[in-house]
């Protein structure tokens, strides 16, 4: 007898399933309407996404071929610049956001920050991201999610490729449940 797949006991006894139907609504995600920019705001997004731009140009990307370059502006008016490093691991991918936030914090950010009795989530006011071959400049989820730990009230800047007129949103708009990372912060230090 030959030894079939689902015909004799050492393979058990097949079952077979009918798939399911969900009938529950799968409603269209929307992104949020972009935030009108103050004026007095406008001189200094623009430099941050002028850095961006810059920045993009020293991708390392000879996998992708997709430069991105970011920048971020701190508290105290200081930009940091990344741009992404690509590894052909793939998950070893420094992503520009990373980046820009790592070379912030390397120069001190937090301890300044602390200095003049800003917390980590207030320390960076805006990051500003540029891919010349994307449609706009959110982050991808993996950097939305690093950002978080700085503070989900952050502007996310960049340039409309259109008009060049300026896109801004808060983290907390690109991710609307976010984790709660202050709130497991508290717990870690038994403030809650």
């Amino acid at each position: 007898m030959a030894h079939k797949a689902g015909q004799c006991s050492c393979h058990g006894e097949q079952k077979l399933f009918a798939p399911i139907k969900i009938r529950t609504r799968r409603p269209k995600a929307k992104l949020p309407k972009s935030i009108k920019v103050a004026k007095a705001d406008e001189a200094i997004f623009r430099r941050v996404i002028e850095a961006a731009k810059k920045a993009c140009e020293n991708a390392y990307q000879p996998y992708s071929q997709y430069s991105v370059g970011a920048a971020a502006l701190t508290f105290d008016g200081q930009i940091y610049t990344g741009f992404n490093i690509e590894n052909c691991g793939y998950s070893q991918t420094i992503h520009a956001e990373e980046a820009a936030i790592t070379g912030a914090l390397s120069d001190g950010l937090l301890k300044r920050a602390a200095a003049q009795g800003v917390d980590q989530f207030h320390a960076i006011l805006a990051v500003a991201v540029y891919a010349p071959k994307g449609s706009d400049p959110w982050p991808c989820c993996n950097c939305r999610q690093f950002m978080g730990e700085f503070g989900y009230g952050m502007h996310v800047i960049g340039e409309e490729p259109k008009d060049g007129s300026i896109l801004c949103l808060t983290l907390d708009q690109l991710v609307p449940y976010a984790f709660p990372i202050e709130e497991v912060l508290k717990s870690v230090r038994g403030q809650r």
